[in-house]
């Protein structure tokens, strides 16, 4: 599911830097979302792992 999440990110930051979307915003800007993103991911995955064993 994280990975999935990861790929949508990924591509809407894509679409949005191609289609000029947001003016004055390129991927360069965008990239930490990104990183933001996957590090969410880590430690839901952490969590919810985490839950399931207890």
């Amino acid at each position: 599911m994280a990975f999935g999440l990861l790929l949508v990110v990924i591509g809407l930051l894509l679409l949005v830097d191609s289609l000029n979307l947001i003016k004055g915003v390129g991927f360069q800007e965008l990239w930490p979302i990104l990183i933001i993103t996957i590090g969410v991911a880590i430690i839901y995955d952490r969590i919810r792992r985490s839950l399931r064993r207890r």
